[in-house]
């Protein structure tokens, strides 16, 4: 998201995609429970760590490119301080706020753009960044292009009040095992049984 390449490859896709199953109606529930012991977008909070704590980073190989680092750059490099308050602010309000169901980022490159910001600014009330449903917060960043390939950082020390922050297990629901029907077994012993008999009997006869 941080236009690491090209907008809309790689690990800018990879990212979008991350932080858009993060904060989906499926995983949001999690951060909000977090939330309520640990500010996550507080003004004590940096978005490269609670970005490290979370999971939101790429984490597919890209060669010589190190996309985790360089995207930790971006939030703490590239992304100014109003931009990040203002991501913050949103995020801030979609973790309390129980009609918003979602919050979906999307980015766009523009060679006008002087620093990344949200668009259409990082100054607009909060409704101007919902969609039309008014259910899901969508922060679409702007960014002038691609950033230098040698940009790379580590996401940073904790930051003040940090609690353990873990995704709940997946639990894997297994088939019900299923014992054969009574009296199947007997009915088998007994078949044979009789099959021997015969063999006996026809044995006995030609002696």
């Amino acid at each position: 998201m941080g236009a690491l390449l090209p907008v809309g490859s790689g690990p800018d896709a990879e990212i979008c995609d991350r932080l858009n199953r993060l904060f989906s109606p499926n995983s949001i529930g999690v951060l909000r429970t977090h939330n309520r012991r640990e500010k996550l977008f507080d003004s004590n909070h940096r978005l490269r760590r609670v970005a490290f704590r979370i999971g939101a980073y790429p984490a597919r190989d890209y060669g010589a490119d190190d996309a985790k680092r360089k995207w930790f750059f971006f939030l703490h490099h590239e992304l100014t301080q109003a931009t990040e308050d203002a991501i913050k602010r949103i995020l801030s309000d979609a973790m309390t706020r129980t009609s918003i169901s979602a919050v979906k980022f999307s980015v766009e490159e523009n060679s006008q753009a002087s620093h990344p910001h949200l668009y259409p600014s990082n100054n607009e009330p909060l409704t101007s960044y919902l969609n039309a449903a008014g259910d899901t917060y969508l922060v679409h960043l702007i960014v002038h292009g691609p950033m230098d390939d040698t940009a790379e950082d580590p996401p940073g020390d904790p930051d003040p009040g940090e609690q353990s922050f873990a995704w709940p297990t997946l639990k894997l629901r297994r088939p019900p095992f299923r014992r054969p029907k009574s009296g199947g077994g007997r009915k088998k012993k007994a078949v044979k049984k009789k099959a021997v008999k015969k063999t006996a009997a026809k044995k006995s006869r030609k002696y």
